[in-house]
């Protein structure tokens, strides 16, 4: 529960009125995949290989202070130690070029059922 609820307040965080949040689950073989999407910002390229990182917060300067940068770390910690597996994502249609703007972010969470 606590990682999802992280994720769902971060993605609350980062959306603004109008943009949506959207959650869904699939079976996918011996895994469940939990994913939580949002139609936000989406996650600078660089700072994707970071996010899970203790104390890295990708957060605009004047909101700096307001998150620790421990809840997708804790959330990567949760969800390994149940033997499955987290990842996050831009939101791209699907013939866009790679370096278009992401229209959200996407985590995925697959635990083993």
């Amino acid at each position: 529960a606590q990682v999802f609820v992280n994720l769902i307040t971060n993605a609350i965080s980062f959306c603004e009125a109008g943009d949506a949040i959207r959650l869904w689950v699939r079976k996918r073989e011996n895994r469940v995949l939990v994913v939580v999407e949002d139609t936000g910002p989406g996650i600078p390229d660089q700072a994707l290989t970071k996010i899970f990182k203790r104390f890295y917060s990708q957060r605009a300067e004047n909101d700096f202070g307001n998150n620790s940068g421990l809840g997708l770390s804790i959330s990567k910690q949760i969800i390994e130690a149940h033997d499955g597996v987290i990842w996050a994502e831009n939101i791209r249609p699907t013939d866009a070029d790679a370096t278009s703007d992401p229209l959200g972010a996407r985590f995925v969470v697959g635990l083993p059922v």
